[in-house]
């Protein structure tokens, strides 16, 4: 489905030339992540939170013409092919760490920050180290994306804003899909947040919770996008409603 830029502006509060640069960039060619993809942007989280993201680095102190930077930007794409090649099984994880840092060399602005990164990712299961990783370890499965900070002269005080608001971001789209996923998950015995905190009404408490939680977080930079994920609480409601109603016995 067609985003525009304008949607991104008004219902998320991106910037408009950030808006519009990704919303109007050509798919990239030979790239697992855009692969069957007609446009850049789509109503994906994985694609909505590209601009989203660089729309918070851009709001703590980051210039435009450094993070639409076009060295920059293939990076990140390159970094997609190689997570999603990841995330499909066609890479291993180690495989997907040394590409990404292949493409990095030469290019690493903070190389504490990048180290302390790189052993972060490097963990089986990822959990919270240094400043990155939430618990459960579900939740930090797009962390690799946070390679791109490594590419980008940040300060020690824009990087912990970086990650804050990564954590606020991120998360609460993987929270919101497993919300609306939560019964086809637990049919197929798919890895669900929401499954790992209980039952309908323990998860979906915890889930709403955090995402409250994040709103509050993501209101200190932006307040129009906590605005627009707090918009579907009521349909996220309804939808427990509706499981819990489901899992009562029968008369």
């Amino acid at each position: 489905m067609f985003i525009s830029a304008n949607q991104l502006h008004r219902e998320m509060g991106v910037d408009l030339t950030i808006a519009r640069f990704f919303v109007d960039r050509a798919v990239p060619q030979d790239n697992s992540f855009w692969e069957g993809k007609l446009l850049y942007i789509s109503f994906g989280n994985g694609y909505l939170s590209i601009p989203v993201y660089y729309d918070l680095l851009h709001r703590i102190g980051m210039p435009l013409d450094l993070l639409l930077a076009e060295d920059h930007i293939l990076f990140t794409e390159k970094l997609m092919h190689h997570a999603i090649e990841q995330e499909r099984k066609k890479i291993t994880k180690n495989e997907e760490q040394i590409a990404i840092r292949d493409l990095l060399k030469g290019r690493i602005k903070n190389p504490d920050w990048y180290l302390s990164l790189c052993n972060y990712l490097d963990q089986g299961i990822l959990k919270p180290m240094h400043a990155f990783g939430l618990e459960p370890p579900s939740l930090n499965r797009a962390d690799v994306f946070l390679y791109v900070l490594c590419d980008l002269p940040l300060n020690e005080k824009q990087w912990k804003l970086a990650v804050r608001y990564w954590y606020a971001l991120h998360p609460t789209y993987l929270v919101m899909d497993d919300l609306r996923d939560y019964e086809k998950d637990r049919e197929r015995g798919e890895d669900n947040v929401v499954l790992e905190w209980g039952d309908v009404s323990g998860g979906f408490k915890r889930a709403m919770d955090m995402i409250r939680a994040n709103c509050e977080i993501l209101s200190e930079v932006n307040s129009r996008l906590a605005e627009f994920f707090l918009s579907y609480e009521e349909d996220l409601i309804s939808t427990q409603w509706h499981l819990i109603n489901s899992a009562l016995p029968k008369e």
